[in-house]
C-alpha cells in the first residue's frame, strides 16, 4: 500500500515520515498511473533581493496543496527554486561588491533557510545556474536553433530593466517612466542597457 507522504510502497504499516527538502523521492514499486501522480511547482524566485511575503505564499499554498495530493496517495513531485539570470541581479550584486554567483549562492542560501523555518516539505530545489537545467536549455535552444525557429535580426527601443522588457509608446508616460516602477526607461539596440552585440535572436512567430 501507498501510504501519505511517503514516495515509496511498504508492505506494511508503519509511521509515515516526512519527505526530504534535498533528496529526490525514492521510486515507488506500485505501478502508479497518470491519474496518481501530481506535480506543482512555485515560481523560480527571482534572486536580486531576499525573500519575502510574496515569495513565502505562493510556497505556502503550493505546500498545503502537495501534502493534500499526499494523503490522497498521489505520488508528488513538488518542486522550488530561484531564477538566477538577468541584468537588475548584476546591478545588485554589483551593489554588494559581490560576483553574480557569489550573489546568487547568498540569496538562494537565505530562501533555502526560511523554507525550513516554514516547514517546507519540497521534493527538489532548481536553480537556472545549475549545470542539469543549462544543459536543458541548450538542447530545447539547439532544437529550436535547427528547425530554423531563430534567426538575428537588430532591435531597438524603450527598455525596463526591471520589467526585464522592451515597451512601446502607449506604455510609458509623457517622461518615459516605467508606470510600475517609476523608473526611466533606455533607449537601447540589442539586449538591455549592457548590450553586447548589435544582434540579438529573435524568434519568429
Amino acid at each position: 500500500m501507498c501510504l501519505p507522504g511517503l514516495a515509496r510502497c511498504h508492505s506494511s504499516l508503519v509511521a509515515p515520515r516526512r519527505v526530504s527538502r534535498t533528496a529526490t523521492p525514492l521510486a515507488c514499486t506500485h505501478s502508479h498511473t497518470k491519474a496518481d501522480t501530481f506535480t506543482i511547482t512555485t515560481p523560480l524566485y527571482y534572486v536580486n533581493a531576499k525573500p519575502h511575503m510574496g515569495s513565502s505564499y505562493p510556497t505556502i499554498a503550493a505546500d498545503v496543496l502537495a501534502r493534500f495530493q499526499r494523503l490522497l496517495g498521489k505520488r508528488v513531485r513538488f518542486l522550488t527554486g530561484t531564477d538566477e539570470h538577468g541584468e537588475k541581479i548584476a546591478l545588485a550584486a554589483a551593489a554588494r561588491s559581490m560576483t553574480p554567483q557569489e550573489h546568487c549562492d547568498n540569496i538562494v542560501q537565505a530562501y533555502k533557510e526560511l523554507w525550513t523555518k516554514l516547514d517546507i516539505a519540497y521534493d527538489g530545489f532548481i536553480r537556472t545556474t545549475d549545470s542539469q537545467h543549462e544543459a536543458l536549455v541548450q538542447e530545447v535552444l539547439q532544437r529550436v536553433w535547427d528547425k530554423g525557429d531563430i534567426y538575428k535580426a537588430s532591435y531597438s527601443g524603450w527598455y525596463c530593466i526591471d520589467c526585464e522588457e522592451y515597451k512601446d509608446d502607449k506604455e510609458m508616460d509623457a517622461e518615459h517612466n516605467c508606470p510600475t516602477h517609476r523608473c526611466a526607461w533606455e533607449h537601447i539596440t540589442a539586449a538591455g542597457s549592457a548590450a553586447i552585440a548589435q544582434t540579438v535572436p529573435a524568434v519568429r512567430g
